[in-house]
């Protein structure tokens, strides 16, 4: 007989027992908040960069040394003749479109009144759908222009304007046959023309699948966005606006869109193989390039923009060179579109700074066109985006010259196309246009930009310590004027957020730099206006209150002319908002999880202990039924974030989302939001009845993560009765 004691089973396996909810919990909130906080990452990684080199005076990027200002531009003196063009075009487009995993790309360039050149590359079928593969033909073949339709329209609105029949600056209420909700200011053209009228954005129909075309009507009035700035202020670039507009000319006109700009437009200046119709007519549909993915992927079908004015014209190379043409002043009087000095009006910025304010010393819109100039070279013209085609149009009115560029594929990487599209547009003015001169004083001097100040004014001294000011005021996090507002789409401001760092030698880095997904290094050049170092880049800087004031803080950045920064509110930034969200969210799942565990855990203490079944006290009556509601609107808080999740990837992805299945996933939300009471309820019991520290702790974090989703719910709009975005 031995005098040692004998463990004792039964406490070890309480122990045990009592530890296995608590390690299933665990790896639950492991295996499922770690892809949470991998997804929010991005956003408050770099949100987060910000705050503290603001906070710390001195962390990366802030202390690296500026990178040296490398030459903007190196001019190739090369003759702007159709031999000298063709070669490099052919060096320029031909190996790339292998490279990129682009199918096929179409080109035209004018000069001196002349289509000096139009040619095709690569395919516009690639006969990987059953057909057999096809050519691109640049007379031939048409291609999806996307928002290079938007100064096509604009061209046939400033002819109603020439004919007296539209007012630039007239309230466009008078020409609809509806209400138009404008709390913020009354809209007018020349606001709709410069993406000024202040809608938020919307994303929902844009692009559509054949069968599903709308009358112009309908895509104006089905769902009209807010609008959410005052007009003529804040740069917000706007497909329903350009629509309004073409809505606008229809209606003054009498013809249907389509059919408007065709006689006015495309049939005076001999673009005969283009069209806004949809579906094209038998003829062009059977010339119409495919749109890729890529060139290892299927044909998409056919996109339908039933914001047509804004993005739905079909075109040739070809014919796009006469409409450059028009717009150079180089079409025979019968062809011509507008007269010389309509021309002049639209090519200039259409706002200035009484309305703008400091903005207006970065790039500004045009009626319709933006203003892409260099330093030494100006310029104007448009980009175009659908899903897979993509284009761009120059033109030059000092040289007298244009090009026109579109691609039928997205290509293998996400800014593959829009690479391309700018090292050939900047690669044929370097080549062609801009002189050693020009070049070589562009570096000091940023009179083209608006500046006057040179790079030797903002390097030391009263320089130094004024940029360092400046720099001070831009640090921060900022979000997109093109954004959803009203609606649940505002989550997607948590998305591709900039923030802005100031740097020790009074530069500034953005990451990411517009339209890039790199920092971008940012030098000031005058009051209110910063420039890419070694590039063109430009962002204008307004404050509220008084633009003198060195200490006031930056609140909006303008660039590219028609989208705007705005200053996030401290909710709005994702460093903040996202890591609370994830935290509510481990608490939820931790609690959800534990419920199947501790079953299983009680079911096998009421086996082996009965004595401790017994001790246990039960949840009863209106107790339990506390407990329940507050599970039950748990479990809906979940799967109300996981519905928003897919709808924000369906919305990103130009996939239109049912309102019924947002009203869905705003029930299961609304569940979670009312489920507070009964869970605060159960964390009061809990208390109480002193059902120990686990128990209580465990109930209020929950009441806790319910209350900071619902805060989330509300501020971002989740719950909006608009659904529309």
């Amino acid at each position: 007989m031995t005098s040692t004691p004998l463990p004792t089973p039964p406490r070890t396996g309480l122990r045990a027992r009592r530890l296995l909810p608590r390690l299933a919990a665990a790896a639950a909130v492991v295996a499922l908040a770690v892809p949470l906080a991998a997804c929010s990452a991005g956003a408050s990684d770099s949100a987060s960069g910000a705050d503290s080199a603001t906070a710390a005076g001195a962390t990366s990027p802030a202390t690296e040394p500026a990178p040296p200002a490398v030459p903007q531009h190196q001019p190739g003196g090369g003759e702007l003749t159709k031999g000298d063009v063709d070669a490099w075009l052919d060096g320029a487009l031909g190996s790339a479109l292998q490279t990129t995993g682009i199918p096929g790309a179409t080109v035209s360039v004018v000069s001196d009144g002349q289509v000096l050149t139009a040619r095709g590359y690569g395919l516009a079928d690639t006969g990987t759908d059953g057909d057999p593969a096809r050519p691109v033909d640049p007379d031939d073949t048409l291609f999806r222009i996307g928002s290079v339709s938007k100064v096509v329209s604009a061209t046939a609105i400033m002819q109603l304007v020439e004919q007296g029949k539209l007012d630039l600056d007239a309230d466009v209420q008078q020409y609809l046959d509806f209400d138009l909700d404008t709390p913020k200011g009354a809209i007018t053209l020349r606001h709709l023309l410069t993406h000024t009228a202040g809608f938020e954005e919307v994303i929902g129909g844009l692009i559509g699948t054949p069968g599903s075309e709308k009358t112009l009507r309908e895509a104006v009035t089905a769902a009209p966005p807010a609008q959410v700035y005052e007009p003529g202020t804040t740069p917000a670039y706007s497909n329903y606006g350009a629509t309004l507009a073409g809505y606008v000319a229809e209606r003054v006109s009498g013809e249907p869109f389509a059919e408007l700009v065709k006689e006015q437009v495309l049939d005076r200046a001999g673009m005969t193989s283009s069209s806004f119709a949809q579906p094209l007519p038998a003829d062009l549909d059977a010339r119409l390039a495919k749109g890729y993915p890529n060139d290892s992927a299927p044909s998409v079908p056919t996109e339908v923009v039933n914001a047509a004015p804004a993005g739905a014209m079909s075109a040739t190379a070809s014919d796009m060179a006469r409409f450059m043409l028009a717009h150079l002043g180089d079409l025979p009087a019968e062809q011509s579109l507008l007269e010389p000095a309509t021309l002049d009006e639209m090519h200039r910025p259409a706002l200035g700074a009484d309305q703008l304010g400091t903005l207006a010393v970065g790039q500004r819109m045009d009626l319709g066109f933006f203003d892409d100039s260099t330093p030494g070279v100006p310029a104007f013209g448009h980009d175009g985006d659908t899903q897979v085609f993509h284009s761009a149009m120059r033109m030059f009115p000092e040289s007298d010259a244009g090009i026109f560029v579109s691609f039928n594929a997205s290509g293998r990487t996400p800014t593959a196309t829009l690479d391309l599209r700018t090292t050939l547009l900047q690669g044929f003015a370097d080549r062609y246009l801009r002189d050693a001169s020009s070049s070589s004083s562009s570096s000091d001097d940023a009179s083209a930009a608006g500046s006057s100040l040179t790079t030797d004014e903002t390097a030391g001294g009263a320089g130094q310590l004024d940029s360092a000011a400046a720099a001070a005021a831009m640090a921060g996090t900022f979000t997109s004027s093109r954004s959803p507002v009203t609606n649940p789409g505002a989550l997607l401001a948590l998305s591709g957020q900039t923030t802005i760092v100031p740097r020790s030698d009074g530069t500034i880095a953005v990451t990411p730099k517009p339209l890039a997904t790199t920092t971008g290094v940012y030098e000031l050049v005058d009051e209110h206006l910063w420039r890419e170092v070694g590039g063109d880049s430009l962002l204008a800087t307004r404050t509220d209150g008084d633009s003198d004031d060195a200490d006031a803080t930056v609140q909006a950045i303008s660039w590219g002319a028609s989208f705007t920064m705005l200053r996030a509110q401290p909710w709005q930034v994702a460093s903040t908002a996202l890591p609370s969200v994830i935290a509510a969210v481990a608490v939820l799942l931790v609690s959800v999880v534990a419920w199947p565990t501790a079953a299983l855990v009680g079911l096998g203490r009421r086996t082996g202990r009965r004595d401790l079944v017994a001790a246990r006290r039960p949840e009863t009556g209106r107790r339990r039924r506390a407990l329940l509601l507050s599970r039950i609107g748990q479990v809906a808080t979940l799967l109300a974030l996981v519905g928003w999740a897919v709808v924000a990837g369906q919305a990103m992805s130009f996939v239109d989302v049912s309102a019924g299945s947002i009203r869905v996933v705003q029930a299961l939300q609304l569940v979670g939001v009312v489920a507070i009471v009964p869970a605060a309820v159960a964390a009061v019991q809990a208390v109480r009845e002193r059902r120990g520290w686990a128990s209580v702790t465990g109930r209020v974090l929950v009441v806790v993560a319910l209350v900071v989703l619902a805060v989330f719910a509300v501020t971002w709009r989740l719950l909006s009765p608009s659904v529309s975005f």
